[in-house]
């Protein structure tokens, strides 16, 4: 699993650095979380040797290609929030962006459930 963490760096310019401290700590403890919860799931189901990844960047679709490409992977498969045309128009949409950019096939997974089960709270 890949996850690529919310980046802050351009907003460093305009947060004072105690504030820019906290947002980077929560940022890292959700990662965490996530990789903790990521990895208990996939021992539970019988995957003891899952990998969980968490590249850093400014451009979200960038670094899953980029590491997709790095380790060879044979296939993306990323999930789709289903935000609405106007919104994906106007803040674009990293899953568009990595099934347009990326050179290793890459397969969408929209949920039609409108509260889908998440194993990363």
């Amino acid at each position: 699993m890949v996850h690529v963490p919310e980046y802050i760096g351009d907003a460093s310019k305009i947060m004072s650095s105690s504030r820019l401290q906290e947002q980077s700590e929560a940022i890292r403890d959700k990662t965490e979380r996530l990789k903790g919860n990521y990895l208990e799931w996939s021992f539970v189901h019988g995957l003891p040797e899952a990998k969980f990844a968490s590249p850093q960047g400014s451009e979200t679709w960038q670094e899953i290609i980029n590491y997709a490409e790095k380790v060879g992977a044979g296939l993306i498969v990323i999930g789709s929030r289903s935000q609405g045309k106007l919104k994906r128009t106007i803040l674009g949409s990293v899953s568009d962006s990595v099934l347009h950019h990326s050179n290793v096939p890459v397969l969408v997974c929209r949920s039609k459930d409108p509260n889908p089960v998440i194993i990363s709270h």
